[in-house]
């Protein structure tokens, strides 16, 4: 039977999921008047997994002063400026007790210092892990704006393990060297590299390659459709590759035909979209 043709699909057994980073204040400055909305990856990936049908464990932390990211375009380049920076990372010690163990994690770092991804995966080295490693690719400057860095952190490289799937867009690689993603991808359980509306790229352990077709959308707000992508995948992943990528693809199609992190269409609807037969 073809994997995308499966009877009865269902991804409640991907939990417990676990999903940690910090939340944020985005701010956007290009619109009139001036948008604020709450953000952060690991919101966006929460909706995900509601629409999935799993109820999250979601570890976070709440500043006095909220992580606040302004949003800017210049010349179509996206700008990124970080007021409030975190004062210490959300850990897997943080964890509480009574939590049940989880089957998926998904963390989601946004800066250097939010999160400390090295205790998560010390702690359940065999969990199926999803990491938005945007957070690992990014420095701040002493005016708080966010640059994103030209080769593969040392905070990432330490993160590639054989029970990781690491989840980046392709600004965040693209100075890097020739075979600097496939070196990457050697260490980890496989790379994804989302292209927008180009869809994704994913590159295997071993170096093979396949591509996820985006899928059709009229976009309002594209805030948050790669941290959808990486949650519909990770979570997808219990059907196979390719039925994770086509509701991976239908899922950040839905996100950025609404505005902010509002709730996603239920799983049926991603469903009919990606044309996966539940």
């Amino acid at each position: 039977m073809p994997e995308d043709a499966s009877p009865r699909l269902s991804f409640a057994d991907a939990g417990p999921l676990l999903i940690a980073g910090a939340l944020t204040l985005d701010r956007f400055a290009n619109e009139t008047p001036v948008r604020e909305s709450p953000g952060g990856a690991v919101l966006f990936a929460a909706r995900t997994a509601e629409a999935f049908g799993i109820r999250p464990l979601v570890l976070t932390k709440v500043n006095r002063e909220p992580l606040l990211f302004e949003h800017s375009y210049v010349d179509g380049e996206r700008r990124l400026r970080l007021e409030h920076p975190p004062r210490a990372p959300i850990g897997a010690i943080d964890v509480p007790n009574g939590w049940p163990e989880p089957r998926t994690i998904l963390l989601c770092p946004l800066i250097p210092g939010d999160l400390d991804v090295t205790s998560f995966l010390d702690r359940w080295p065999g969990t199926r892990v999803g990491l938005l490693a945007q957070g690992l690719q990014r420095r701040r400057l002493d005016d708080g704006s966010v640059r994103v860095v030209g080769a593969p952190s040392p905070a990432l490289l330490g993160a590639a393990r054989a029970h990781v799937t690491i989840f980046l867009a392709r600004d965040e690689v693209a100075r890097w060297s020739p075979g600097a993603l496939s070196r990457l991808a050697s260490r980890a359980e496989r790379v994804v590299v989302t292209e927008g509306a180009a869809g994704a790229r994913v590159i295997n352990t071993d170096g093979s390659e396949s591509r996820i077709d985006a899928a059709p959308a009229e976009p309002i707000d594209t805030t948050g459709a790669g941290d959808v992508f990486a949650a519909a995948f990770i979570l997808g992943l219990r059907a196979g590759v390719v039925v994770a990528g086509r509701l991976a693809a239908a899922a950040a199609a839905c996100e950025v035909e609404t505005l902010g992190p509002a709730p996603l269409p239920p799983l049926a609807q991603i469903a009919t979209r990606a044309g996966v037969i539940l």
